[in-house]
């Protein structure tokens, strides 16, 4: 039998050289000696298609996660292609490696009851915080949820949010690489511009800074993070008893624009941020019905 064990440490140094993370190095390198022991423990000669299929078989009898086996299986590729170029072992078809399918999973959605019930835990907050401070919060994050409701944006999205870019009609939302500019309705720019001048009576830095949502504490004038929305709305879920995230918040608002308007898909995918109509259309047909 072939002690492929002595690769291990040479395929480690290989992926470091490939600038690869700390991490990524460490866990194919482990992976990859779950491999070499599973061999010597089922007594394969050498790495062979009955060995691979054999150990694919092994990862999902022995593992509840797609992705960890997908994970392993995606090593073992990595693995295999190095033996390959170092002409260790013959070249084996990449379809052995293919990953398994993930199950597509129901996407949630929330009734309007729920998304309004939502929405008044900040708006209570609001109305009955004696310190000015907190109600000023209050406000900042119920303005956050009725825009995300309204907009169907994400909370990578909110962050970015400027003023400079609210116009009279409309609001630039802006991606990573790109940008779209999405209508405003009359009601959603006036609950805005009051949450602008309590800002600026809160923060008078505000003046200063162009990001709509700002913070207290010690990083005053810098807009808020994607874990502060996050926190804000773990809080909703806790008071109302039902998971409200920005997530199943923004799928809400497409179905509802989906169910509710004749535009058509062409329109509503761009709107949405989604790179393809088709990625809108599968996630349409995920959404399951609120209960």
């Amino acid at each position: 039998m072939r002690d492929y064990s002595i690769y291990i440490p040479r395929f480690k140094a290989f992926l470091a050289g490939q600038s690869k993370s700390n991490f990524t190095v460490k866990q194919y390198s482990l992976d990859c000696a779950q491999f070499v022991k599973f061999m010597e423990e089922q007594k394969y000669e050498i790495i062979s298609v009955e060995l691979i299929e054999a150990y694919r078989q092994w990862l999902q009898l022995h593992y509840t996660s797609i992705q960890s086996v997908n994970r392993k299986l995606a090593s073992l590729k990595s693995f295999i292609h190095f033996l390959q170029a170092r002409e260790v072992i013959p070249l084996f078809a990449d379809d052995l490696f293919s990953p398994l399918p993930f199950e597509k999973k129901e996407l949630q959605t929330l009734s309007a009851r729920q998304i309004r019930q939502a929405l008044h835990v900040w708006l209570t907050s609001y109305e009955t915080a004696e310190q000015k401070d907190i109600s000023w919060m209050a406000l900042r994050n119920y303005t956050i949820m009725r825009v995300i409701a309204e907009l169907g944006i994400k909370s990578s999205e909110i962050v970015r949010m400027k003023w400079s870019h609210v116009r009279n009609d409309f609001i630039r939302i802006l991606t990573k690489r790109s940008y779209r500019d999405l209508p405003l309705q009359p009601a959603l720019l006036d609950v805005l511009q009051f949450y602008k001048e309590e800002t600026l009576k809160q923060l008078p830095i505000g003046q200063e800074v162009d990001y709509i949502w700002l913070g207290l504490g010690n990083k005053l004038g810098e807009p808020i993070t994607v874990k502060t929305i996050e926190r804000l709305f773990s809080y909703v879920s806790q008071q109302v008893g039902f998971s409200v995230t920005t997530t199943n918040v923004r799928y809400t608002a497409i179905k509802q624009d989906m169910d509710n308007t004749l535009q058509d898909i062409e329109d509503l995918y761009e709107k949405y941020g989604y790179a393809r109509k088709g990625v809108l259309q599968e996630r349409a047909a995920r959404m399951e019905k609120p209960k």
